[in-house]
């Protein structure tokens, strides 16, 4: 065993845990396997690691937890993707994840070892998540992360979800492909007609500019204060309307306040 020393720096305060051994079958694998899903970092000669307030080892001298034992419980941001690096690093997912009192969600996994762990999750609001239907996926995915700076988080050429900082704010889909809940447009149809895709709080409104005329996007209603100047401070920002390649008018918003007025 390893000599705990405090991590960064400092001592846990009195009765805060101070140092964890993980039991492992194969200490490279337990290593690999913790990186990957929650972001340890590991030593790989010694077998210790250090987590976020934590610092501890993983140990073939100790029988892994299976049904017995307390159970460490692990914190993610987000609970779909933090399941599915469980499974691509070795790890299994024991059950459905659950709600607990409305505030997070509990799910429980073995580690490659088969230790039994919990991962913990918080419970958001409902958020928009706005589905378009659109003629070819892949071009109009490029060109949203080109405007926006958006993350592919799936590609090919039926469905696509585009990311900003980790959270789903777009998603696209072929409007002739009908999967498992059969077509929801009408391919013969104007597109969008009443609707607006808006992405507000932008910070770089300035190079979305440059980036529209870059890619020739066709401009329905010029940059602009909202409101107009003289009319006040709220919201206190810029706009431009543009249109996609698939006709859809997307509204693309500066910061709120960015043109406050004085």
């Amino acid at each position: 065993m390893t000599r705990p020393t405090p991590a960064m720096g400092q001592y846990p305060p009195e009765g805060g845990i101070a140092y964890l051994q993980l039991p492992a079958t194969d200490v490279a694998r337990s290593a690999a396997f913790y990186q990957a899903a929650f972001g340890w970092s590991a030593d790989s000669e010694h077998g210790g690691f250090e987590a976020p307030g934590m610092i501890g080892q993983w140990t073939t001298d100790l029988t892994p937890a299976r049904d017995a034992g307390p159970v460490v419980w692990v914190w993610v941001d987000q609970l779909y993707p933090a399941l599915q690096r469980v499974e691509a690093a070795g790890g299994r997912v024991r059950g459905r994840p659950q709600p607990d009192g409305g505030e997070r969600w509990l799910a429980e996994i073995d580690d490659p070892a088969g230790n039994r762990l919990g991962v913990v999750a918080p419970a958001r609001t409902a958020q928009a998540q706005t589905m378009l239907a659109v003629s070819d996926v892949e071009a109009s995915s490029r060109w949203y992360q080109q405007l926006l700076g958006l993350r592919s988080d799936h590609g090919g050429p039926e469905y696509e979800r585009l990311l900003a900082d980790g959270v789903l704010v777009l998603q696209l889909h072929q409007r002739r492909v009908e999967h498992h809940h059969g077509l929801f447009t009408d391919v013969g149809g104007d597109v969008g007609n009443g609707v607006l895709v808006w992405f507000g709080e932008v910070s770089d409104f300035d190079g979305v500019l440059q980036r529209a005329a870059d890619l020739g996007a066709t401009v329905v209603r010029p940059p602009h204060r909202n409101p107009p100047q003289g009319q006040g401070n709220g919201p206190g920002h810029r706009e431009i309307w543009l249109k996609d390649p698939d006709g859809y008018t997307v509204v693309v918003a500066s910061t709120d306040g960015e043109a406050y007025e004085v």
